[in-house]
């Protein structure tokens, strides 16, 4: 099969029958085992397929086409000039028979494979660190029949007097870094039990979801990740408070990773807790130290450090305890369990875990991560594959095309939109000049029957 074009595929799938309908064929089955194949590591991502999920928006100054801020089935069917029928696109995700635990496993070799080659190539130190966090997509409070979407508590924008809840739906991210390299490797829906229970009330028996916990989700992820770590490197696992379960922490150890984690302020070191540690060190001196954000910026720190094991973790560990100033109340805790890292360097690379806040930024206000409105847990999961293909494209691009003009992953998409916008004003010019008839090429460009008044 030759290189695909993913955008065109998307359109063809789109409009190709399916067996499930009496308006659609076989054909479908044939596209649908190349969009599973798409992502080989023989074959480069596709940067048609961005146009159709952050596709031009309108700008007063220029006359281009653009996708509403909401990036729904039938805004994005718009974009392509060979789409029919929205419907078409919905029946891709809902019906179609490609899995999208296919197009996962490949994207997410391809994207490991990807980032280790551009690290080897530039001579990059060999430390891997894979990043794990978990976000809410907010949907509107009116929502209800979106298997996925439920209320969850906002852990971000609650207060302790104040707890606040979120109708949304949530997901698991995972961020591969290597120096300035930066992938995602996962990105996974997440279940409350309670949301579990209700859909399997009306599935058949070999349908049923199976419920699996955020720490049972993070450990699947780097059992997925684990085939394909290179040999010979340090690896990483970096998270916060709420993944560090023992289980979690023993299964990295015995991978012979290591773990670099938030700790909440009463798990137990040494048999006493770390918020009663951090008072009885209130007179030790502090060590400060330098941590560089992702803009640049420099932070300073006051740290304090101590060793010791956590409870039901069989081996010894580091805790700092981390404040912004000195009379700052309480400080935050941090773990490490390679004994040989100084605290700025265990700091420093866990800083790195911004690059999923990064990640979820993006993917939720520029490339409709939250914008669904699919119904089924399988047909939710599959869009979240095509968000996460188009951002594996910008990603890669991003890295290939930095300089003093791309300085963001928000410059590159401008980039893209504009190519694109370039693409069609070109091809709208060069069909006016073929046919010499206007109406035909408002037709066919922006589907008007007739000038506007």
């Amino acid at each position: 099969m030759g290189k695909l074009n993913m955008g065109s595929l998307l359109s063809r799938m789109a409009e190709k029958p399916t067996t499930c309908s009496n308006r659609r064929s076989s054909h479908a089955h044939t596209d649908c085992t190349q969009f599973s194949e798409v992502m080989h590591i023989h074959r480069p991502i596709e940067p048609q397929l961005i146009q159709a999920t952050a596709p031009a928006h309108p700008q007063p100054d220029r006359c281009t086409p653009g996708c509403e801020d909401e990036k729904t089935l039938a805004a994005l069917q718009r974009q392509f000039l060979e789409a029919p029928d929205a419907s078409n696109v919905a029946d891709f995700l809902r019906i179609s028979p490609w899995q999208a635990e296919d197009v996962q496993s490949a994207l997410r070799l391809q994207q490991v494979k990807w980032a280790i080659a551009q690290a080897e190539s530039l001579g990059l130190p060999k430390v891997l660190y894979i990043n794990i966090d978990d976000s809410l997509g907010e949907k509107d409070k009116a929502t209800r029949h979106l298997e996925p979407v439920d209320w969850f508590h906002d852990h971000s924008e609650s207060t302790k007097s104040k707890p606040v809840f979120k109708n949304a739906f949530c997901y698991l991210v995972a961020t591969v870094r290597i120096g300035k390299i930066v992938v995602t490797v996962d990105l996974r829906l997440y279940l409350r039990a309670k949301t579990v229970r209700r859909l399997n009330r009306q599935r058949p028996a070999g349908q049923r979801i199976l419920f699996r916990s955020k720490n049972n989700l993070a450990k699947s992820i780097l059992e997925a990740l684990h085939p394909w770590l290179p040999a010979g490197w340090a690896i990483y696992v970096q998270f916060d408070s709420w993944y560090a379960s023992e289980e979690l922490i023993k299964y990295v150890r015995r991978q012979g990773w290591h773990v670099t984690c938030g700790l909440k302020h009463n798990r137990k070191l040494n048999g006493k807790r770390i918020d009663q540690i951090a008072s009885a060190l209130r007179h030790r001196r502090y060590t400060h130290i330098q941590v560089t954000a992702a803009d640049g910026n420099k932070l300073t720190y006051f740290v304090r450090q101590t060793s010791g094991r956590l409870k039901k973790v069989p081996f010894d560990v580091r805790v700092f305890f981390s404040k912004r100033h000195p009379r700052e109340k309480s400080p935050a805790y941090f773990m490490s369990t390679d004994l040989t890292r100084s605290a700025q360097q265990a700091l420093q690379g866990y800083s790195g875990r911004w690059s999923c806040e990064v990640s979820n930024f993006y993917l939720k206000t520029q490339l409709g991560l939250s914008d669904f409105r699919v119904q089924s847990y399988e047909a939710v999961d599959k869009y979240m594959v095509v968000v996460w293909l188009t951002w594996a494209y910008v990603e890669q691009r991003f890295q290939q095309e930095r300089s003093t003009q791309i300085k963001t992953y928000g410059d590159l998409i401008r980039r893209h939109r504009d190519e694109h916008a370039i693409q069609w004003l070109t091809g709208a010019l060069q069909m006016m000049q073929e046919t010499g008839d206007m109406q035909q090429v408002l037709h066919r460009y922006l589907r008007l029957e007739s000038l506007p008044a």
